[in-house]
């Protein structure tokens, strides 16, 4: 009985968030309509790539040269996970650049990159249920902006 209740929760719980990821997903498709954002194929990176964590489709990359919007291919559930596979190599053609179409990050493929001002990807941050708390900082941890909330 105890494994029936846990097996339905579990249910619910994973159809209620598909709901919401789904809205979310959708609510960043807009933005980058209503805002006419700029598609471009590469940006230049010289150190390693930090992200932060849209959604499944979607992450940020601020950069001295300015932030961008990235957009998988398909669903990267890799994104949240913190146990690396095989799978999750970041392939680049070029180091110190991050292409659409060619590379990815955590193995998922990025097929669009979108330039965004400062207050576009503040207003990003605020989509939905405030995405974008979670920073993503290879051996730095958090940054300081999410230590203070």
């Amino acid at each position: 009985m105890k494994q029936t209740i846990a097996l339905l929760a579990a249910i619910l719980t994973g159809a209620c968030s598909t709901v919401y990821d789904e809205q979310e997903i959708e609510a960043t498709r807009d933005f980058v309509v209503a805002n006419e954002l700029v598609e471009i194929d590469s940006f230049r990176q010289f150190k390693q790539l930090n992200y932060r964590f849209v959604n499944d489709y979607f992450v940020t990359v601020d950069t001295r040269q300015g932030d961008y919007l990235l957009e998988f291919k398909s669903r990267c559930r890799a994104l949240t996970t913190r146990n690396f596979t095989p799978e999750m190599v970041d392939i680049r053609r070029d180091p110190a650049r991050i292409r659409s179409r060619f590379d990815t990050i955590r193995g998922c493929r990025i097929d669009k990159i979108y330039e965004i001002t400062e207050d576009q990807l503040n207003e990003l941050r605020e989509l939905g249920d405030a995405p974008g708390e979670e920073v993503f900082l290879p051996d730095q941890g958090q940054d300081e902006s999410d230590s203070e909330s």
